[in-house]
């Protein structure tokens, strides 16, 4: 898959969540929303 570019639309994609069960970014759809990934704690990463 090609990287993103700013400003285009991301695929929708469901993770795991530590909230809910499930967490879509189809769920945001027509909403502004900022995605940001994080290195999971003591990971190294």
């Amino acid at each position: 898959m090609p990287a993103l570019q700013p400003g285009a639309q991301a695929p929708d994609f469901t993770l795991a969540s530590h909230v809910d069960s499930k967490l879509s970014l189809g769920g945001f759809k027509g909403r502004k929303t900022v995605v940001a990934f994080l290195p999971f704690a003591f990971t190294g990463g």
